[in-house]
């Protein structure tokens, strides 16, 4: 039952008498609303039960591992969404017709979370360490289904000119998804004009450092015993090496590397021919010495990955195998076996090397999309006769100095950097050791049948100090940028658990920026603590996610997982300024369920309130602001024998904070996601973030989804144009924009409140009553003011006020609105538990 309330509703009675008197909107008539305008919805999607309109397998305990197979048989292809709501489980490079890399110039903040509905923030903590390179392909990627009106066929085309921006926007599951885009200096194009290519030369210079290739050899960090072994073989090999080529031998091909006016492909050849030659000196002096495996090129150049969802090809890349395989008995390497990347140009001038760099960036990330357990990268680049090393960590991008294969000097630095490969650990290659592929699972795509991994992980708590492991059902969310926090979420179950469904967790897996001076304030896993332990006896089960498991990564059991266990063997690598990560991971329950599962508005509608009711727990009774209500962090769970019980589960405290007696800058940081920031937030004004930062968030998420659909069925066309698209520009337009929509119950209704789907008819009242709390409170009417009185204040081009306010005032309203905090968040409790009451009454009708 939905709590009493005593809401005055004295200055909202027009909009709940309109409503009253129209009568409650029964499922029948929402679709005869609906079948004006838009197909006539899925019958299964109105079943009552959650459970009911999840996947046939979903809404089976398992009984055995086989079980478990045939669930991910019938995962949904990668062009569609997944279970969660922050999933959106697509190939990065598949985006290629709506995205064209870019930057986004944001301060202090970076982009970090594959939020499915917008443009995500992470604050960097205010270390002396800051990246100087946050955009060139950290803030370029993030993934989102293709609309369905786009033709697969066509994604090799030239970029549709909708999308060719430099900041452009995606569909997403509610219309338009931001995202940082990507100009035509990363395109496919080979006549490259001398701006862009200094663009993209800027963008890498960014985004790299240069280190010798010592230093790089160093990050191996072989043991004193392995490291005689390796001066050994790498100068027995180079030595056999240099008298074929003193014999003038034509048994090897990569003796005769081929000129500047030979074809790419020609190289790719030469340089596998290399690489083998390396692989099978090494097997001759290592067959049995232990840790030693063989590096290997692919069987096929100039290739598609089996498990790649465009058509994009790759020129060579390499493998990990084990000693006592055949060297010669090459296979075709997927990016779910993948070691690295090679990207071949045949000269060496800077457009060349430059396309070398971008590509590789970009093909790079599909590595950490198919492998769970990839902490960073390593990757070969290779311009004419030059060789490059990079190693992709989350910040940055060291790129080695050349090695000149035409010289002996050269080939020497290459087989070292290969033996040096294959004498190193997992860890020191870029693998988590704590984190085990046991099986391949086939399961379907769109494009076919291709190989799923499947993962043991060891999850760490650091406050019993014992260590749990769990095995992965299916992935939710990953890691598909090359910068930033690489999270992904992961449904699994305890190892000792395999069948028994009821026992599923969410494992959350990032690196978040770490600042000692900050950690209490920020540090998810040590809120989900203070949450846990303060609610646990509350009764709000199933609307805050418990924390079961949390703590750093361990490295072997042992040593924590930073940005200091990756870079340690450089010479004093915290001169790079390069920003101190630590790796945690978390495990928590219930298992939620994204929106889309949701049948009709009036489910929403107590979604929304059963997560709202967290909000007030999180800031009334643990002192935390939660900082990001978006769509993509509030998910649904049903209970109940029939699962028809709704709960609305607030997640995702990435962007939240202690209010608690803490001290904090005002004003110093944006967070959210674009479309639902608040006004003071995107303009970063000097306040303090409140609880109306996050109650405003919500009407931009209530208003977001009454106009582009609950439900898949209710989607309107993502290209319509309408005022609500500006909130997915950048952070001045999307306030400019909300400022003048807010500013007036007649500009809300002119321009928001009209694009409403016509079935939404409850939606329309929840926002307008919120959006009358809100902005024109008696003593702080409006959302806009005259600049002209406003010394120094950053807006410019403001709107004329709407004729149903009194007067443009001269001070900000957004400022005075603060001092009326809590007599506002109490009235917009009371009105959504209103909304609350009708959608319960209209579910029982």
């Amino acid at each position: 039952m939905p709590p009493k309330t005593n809401l005055d509703t004295t200055r909202l009675s027009t909009i709940v008498e309109d409503y009253a008197a129209q009568g409650p909107i029964t499922r029948s008539r929402a679709k005869q609303l609906a079948a004006a305008a838009i197909p006539q919805p899925d019958p299964t999607k109105e079943k009552r039960g959650i459970t009911a309109r999840l996947r046939p397998s979903a809404r089976k305990a398992d009984a055995a591992d086989a079980a478990d197979a045939a669930d991910m048989a019938a995962t949904p292809p990668r062009s569609s969404l997944a279970d969660a709501g922050s999933a959106f489980p697509i190939n990065p490079a598949e985006a290629q017709l709506a995205v064209q890399m870019g930057q986004v110039a944001i301060d202090n903040v970076t982009q970090h979370s594959e939020s499915p509905e917008g443009l995500h923030y992470e604050i960097a903590p205010s270390t002396p360490a800051k990246s100087s390179a946050q955009g060139v392909l950290g803030h370029a990627q993030k993934r989102t289904p293709l609309p369905s009106h786009i033709d697969r066929q066509k994604l090799q085309t030239k970029p549709s000119p909708t999308y060719g921006n430099s900041k452009s926007s995606r569909s997403s599951q509610y219309g338009q998804s931001p995202v940082s885009g990507r100009d035509n200096a990363w395109s496919n194009s080979e006549q490259e004009s001398i701006a862009i290519v200094r663009k993209k030369s800027d963008r890498i210079a960014q985004s790299s450092l240069d280190i010798s290739l010592d230093q790089m050899l160093a990050m191996t960090n072989p043991t004193r015993t392995t490291k005689k072994q390796i001066t050994k073989t790498v100068g027995e090999i180079a030595s056999e090496m240099e008298d074929i080529f003193s014999s003038d031998s034509d048994r090897y091909k990569f003796t005769k590397w081929p000129g500047t006016d030979s074809l790419e492909r020609v190289i790719y050849g030469y340089f596998s021919g290399f690489v083998l030659f390396v692989a099978e000196r090494v097997k001759e002096r290592h067959l049995n010495t232990s840790g030693w495996q063989m590096v290997l090129p692919s069987r096929l150049t100039d290739y598609k990955p089996s498990d790649s969802n465009t058509a994009e090809r790759l020129d060579v890349s390499l493998f990990l195998e084990d000693m006592h395989k055949e060297a010669a008995a090459l296979k075709e390497s997927d990016y779910a076996d993948m070691f690295a990347i090679v990207e071949v140009k045949r000269r060496d001038s800077p457009a060349e090397i430059n396309n070398a760099l971008s590509r590789l960036f970009y093909y790079s990330q599909n590595i950490y999309i198919n492998q769970l357990n990839r902490r960073f990268l390593w990757g070969l680049t290779i311009w004419g006769s030059y060789v490059c090393a990079e190693v992709m960590v989350h910040d940055k991008v060291l790129v080695s100095s050349t090695m000149d294969i035409r010289k002996a000097e050269g080939r020497k630095q290459l087989v070292s950097l290969l033996v040096h490969w294959s004498a190193c650990s997992t860890e020191r290659l870029g693998y988590d050791p704590s984190m085990r592929r046991r099986e391949l699972t086939r399961v379907a795509d769109f494009h076919g049948a291709i190989d799923k991994s499947i993962y043991d992980i060891d999850c760490y708590d650091d406050a019993t100090g014992k260590t749990r492991t769990y095995t992965t059902i299916r992935t939710i969310l990953e890691a598909s940028c090359l910068f930033g926090r690489h999270t992904r979420t992961i449904i699994a179950r305890p190892e000792d658990a395999i069948g028994d469904s009821s026992q599923e967790v969410v494992i959350k897996d990032a690196w978040a920026h770490y600042n000692a001076d900050e950690d209490y304030m920020r540090n998810e896993i040590g809120l989900l603590r203070t949450v846990h332990e303060t609610l646990k006896d509350r009764q709000l089960d199933f609307i805050y996610p418990k924390l079961e498991v949390g703590g750093t990564v361990k490295l072997n059991g042992a040593t924590d997982d930073t940005t200091a266990a990756i870079l340690n063997t450089l010479d004093k690598w915290e001169t790079l300024k390069i920003p101190f990560r630590v790796h945690r991971r978390i495990v928590t329950t219930p298992v939620g369920h994204s929106m889309k599962v949701l049948a009709d508005e009036n489910e929403l509608v107590i979604v929304l309130a059963e997560a709202m009711r967290c909000h007030q727990a999180l800031v009334n009774d643990c002192g935390i602001l939660h900082r990001d209500i978006s769509l993509g962090n509030i998910l649904v769970v049903g209970t109940g024998p029939n699962h028809d019980e709704l709960h609305g589960l607030l997640i995702d405290l990435d962007s939240a904070i202690r209010t608690d007696g803490v001290e904090r800058t005002a004003g110093a940081e944006r967070s959210g996601t674009l479309p639902y920031m608040s006004i003071a937030n995107l303009e970063n004004l000097d306040m303090d973030r409140t609880a109306l930062d996050d109650w405003e968030s919500l009407l931009y998420v209530v208003c977001w989804v009454a106009t582009y659909g609950v439900v898949s069925e209710d989607r309107r066309d993502p290209n319509d144009d309408i005022a609500i698209k500006l909130w997915n520009a950048d952070e001045a337009k999307a306030a400019r924009a909300k400022r003048g929509h807010m500013h007036s119950s007649d500009n809300f209704e002119g321009d928001i409140i009209k694009h409403f789907l016509p079935q939404y008819r409850l939606l329309k009242y929840l926002a307008k009553g919120l959006h009358q709390i809100l902005f024109l409170h008696p003593e702080c009417e409006g959302a806009r003011f005259d600049s002209t009185t406003a010394e120094g204040h950053p807006l410019l081009n403001l709107l004329k006020p709407s004729k149903n306010v009194k007067s443009l005032p001269t001070s900000d309203p957004l400022l005075k609105r603060s001092k009326y905090m809590n007599e506002i968040v109490s009235e917009l409790s009371e009105y959504l538990a209103l909304a609350e009451k009708f959608a319960r009454e209209n579910l029982a009708n």
